[in-house]
Formats: structure tokens, C-alpha cells, sequence
């Protein structure tokens, strides 16, 4: 009896209950158009009905940012985040994994299932809502869940608290709720785990994160004071991290609300990702014309540069110069060219103090137009 009721609360946790009107009004004006809010159902490849919120603002926007909420949350988590991104002129989706909120199934499988929900996402709001540009944000479990499989026209992942091995993770949240030993703990979960994996159809250790995607640029979001998920994890993805990454250390614990000029700052990242994406971009239609028109480069005659290279060659680039390098670096050869490329850079939020002289500096601040004056700003922590 016992091994059952563990397994349930792993499998099938309670669900949260919330009303269509927690999700907000069909209709929102706002300084720069309209933001308007889309009730739709997708099917996912386990013929479950996955119930999705798409805020599109008008005037018409093709970039979307899709949350994904984490273990026993729901959509209702991203609505607060869509008000915030419409005024970026930013699409936002938000929807319930399959066993969660209003959306079908009854199991939860720690993303083992829930990546295929992702690109179901991905595909139907691409035709529905003719969106080109993709930026995956998740939370814990839906953090775990973005890094689990390659997505399709995705130009950037926003991490927060994610973890990087089940059994570790399964340890810590039966720690929470019991005041058994570790030790005790740890030969409970292997007795469960079999039950759990029978159940679920899914093994422990396909929900493990071995290193980082560095072909996506990244933002990780962690705190040191986050007892479920450590934060030793999120910086170990990015230490790992080669491409473009970017690390916000905040402050509260797991489950704690997010602070709206850290959904700011994210929302800064995002647009920023999205405009190097539009920006650098080819509209080449063949080899050939993209060989003419580099084909002046130095070292380049023999190779077809694609779009992919371009945007690369500047996120390198303007790490280099954006970033404060430390003194362990690597050595990346890139075109026949030294690039000296930080290893270990840190970045923490900044908490709004209005103090003394600030005051009248952080008042203009806060009068600007959110989402056109704006920028991502970095601050190293460690010299």
C-alpha cells in the first residue's frame, strides 16, 4: 500500500485546479496594440488533448516564446510572463503537459513523453498562427523536459531551475515531505523505481541531461537558495555550454514567484535573440548565390556559408566583447582565426533598490517604454 501511494504521487499527482477566468481576458489593450488571447486544443501523438493558451499581439508579431511549467504546475504559471512578452511585441504560449491542468492522460513521465508535446506545440502554432521564430522556456521539470530533444525552429532555450538527473532529483523531493535519512531514502526510491518504470513505461535514466546543447544559445537561471533543485546544476550545464549562454543568479527558493524585472530580463534576452536571428539571416535560395556572394571572404572560396554560420560566427563575437574574460579560457579556431573564448562567467540579478542618489536614475528607468530602450544587461559577479 505504501509502494502505491509513492508511485501516485511520482505518476499522478494532484492536478491544480483553475478557472478559464484565471487565464485572463480575450482582450487586453496595452501601450504598444492589442493582446489577444486564443483558447485552443492540440493533440498530442498519444491521442490526448493538450489545452494550450496563445496570446498574440497585434500588431502582428512571427516570434512566440513557449512556456513550459514544471512538476504539478500548470499553464496558469505563464500568464503573468505572456502580459510581460506582448509588451516586447512577443507571442506567448502557454499549455498544460499531458496529465496536467485541463489537459488529457492520467501519467506524468518526467519529459519522457512530454518532448513529444513540445513539438506538437511547436508544429500546430507554426501553421495556425503563421509563427517563424521559437525561444522554449521552461521551469524545472519543463526546463528538464526543452533539453531532452532537438526542436524544430527553435532559436533559443530560457532554463530555470532545471535539473539534470531524475534519481537525484526524486531523492530531493522525497526528502522534502519525509524527515527519513538519506541513506533510508535512497533504498526506498530503488524499490520504487522498477514499480515506477513498469507504470510509466519509461526508464530513469532517459530523463538525464549529459551535457549541454551548445548549439542553442541559452539563458540558465538558478539560486543558491534552492534546496530542490541545486544550483550546482545549472552552472554545470553552462560551464559546459560553448556556444552563447548567459547565467541570472536570483535569490528564493524552488517554488518561489518570479520578480517582474527578471521576467523583464528575459524577456529583453528573447527579443534580442530573436532580431540576431531576422538580422542574420540569408534569403539565398541556392548554393550558388551564396557562394557569390562570399566567395570574396578570405579563406572561405571553397565553402557555402550558411545561415546557421553567420549567426554563430556573431554570438562568438559578441560574447567576446560583451562578456568580462577571466583567466580560464579556451582556444576555438574559427576561420583560420584565434578566438580567445571565456569559460567561466557568472551574471546575477539585480535586486531594484531605491536608494539615495539611485532614486531619480531607477524612477527614469522604470518610465521607459518597456520593450524598445530596454536591454539585456550583464554584470559579472566574479573577477
Amino acid at each position: 500500500m505504501y509502494f502505491e501511494q509513492e508511485c501516485r504521487k511520482f505518476l499522478r499527482p494532484r492536478r491544480l485546479e483553475y478557472q478559464i477566468f484565471d487565464l485572463g481576458p480575450e482582450r487586453l489593450p496595452l501601450t504598444n496594440g492589442t493582446l489577444f488571447k486564443h483558447e485552443i486544443s492540440i493533440i498530442n501523438r498519444q491521442g490526448h488533448q493538450l489545452k494550450c493558451s496563445f496570446f498574440e499581439i497585434n500588431p502582428i508579431s512571427d516570434c512566440c516564446i513557449i512556456y513550459c511549467h514544471g512538476f504539478n504546475g500548470c499553464r496558469v504559471e505563464g500568464v503573468k510572463y505572456a502580459h510581460v512578452a506582448a509588451q516586447y511585441n512577443l507571442n506567448f504560449c502557454t499549455f498544460d503537459f499531458q496529465g496536467c491542468g485541463h489537459s488529457q492522460g492520467d501519467l506524468i513521465t518526467f519529459g519522457y513523453l512530454e518532448q513529444n508535446d513540445i513539438t506538437c506545440i511547436i508544429l500546430d502554432i507554426k501553421k495556425r498562427f503563421q509563427q517563424n521564430q521559437f525561444i522554449l522556456w521552461g521551469r524545472s521539470l519543463g526546463a528538464t523536459t526543452i533539453q531532452l530533444k532537438k526542436q524544430p525552429y527553435v532559436s533559443g532555450y530560457v532554463l530555470d531551475s532545471c535539473f539534470t538527473d531524475l534519481n537525484k532529483a526524486c531523492v530531493r523531493m522525497m526528502q522534502k515531505s519525509t524527515s527519513l535519512p538519506k541513506l533510508i531514502i535512497k533504498s526506498v526510491l530503488y524499490l520504487l523505481k522498477g514499480k515506477i518504470e513498469s507504470q510509466g513505461n519509461f526508464k530513469f535514466d532517459d530523463i538525464k541531461i549529459q551535457r549541454a546543447d551548445s548549439s542553442v544559445p541559452t539563458l540558465y537561471i538558478c539560486s543558491d537558495q534552492d534546496t530542490l533543485i541545486k544550483s550546482k546544476n545549472t552552472i554545470g550545464l553552462y560551464q559546459q555550454h560553448n556556444g552563447l549562454r548567459d547565467l541570472i543568479k536570483i535569490q528564493g527558493e524552488h517554488n518561489d514567484s518570479r520578480s517582474l524585472e527578471l521576467i523583464n530580463q528575459i524577456c529583453c534576452w528573447c527579443k534580442e535573440r530573436f532580431q540576431i536571428n531576422r538580422q542574420y539571416s540569408c534569403h539565398e535560395t541556392s548554393p550558388l548565390e551564396i557562394r557569390k556572394k562570399y566567395q570574396h571572404l578570405a579563406g572561405r572560396n571553397s565553402l557555402i556559408r550558411t545561415p546557421s554560420d553567420i549567426i554563430n560566427k556573431y554570438d562568438l563575437n559578441r560574447q567576446n566583447l560583451n562578456h568580462c574574460q577571466t583567466q580560464s579560457t579556451s582556444v576555438l579556431k574559427y576561420n583560420n582565426q584565434h578566438i580567445i573564448q571565456p569559460k567561466k562567467l557568472y551574471f546575477q540579478e539585480s535586486p531594484q533598490k531605491i536608494i539615495g542618489s539611485q532614486t531619480k536614475i531607477l524612477k527614469q528607468q522604470m518610465s521607459q517604454e518597456i520593450g524598445h530602450n530596454n536591454k539585456f544587461i550583464r554584470k559579472p559577479i566574479f573577477d
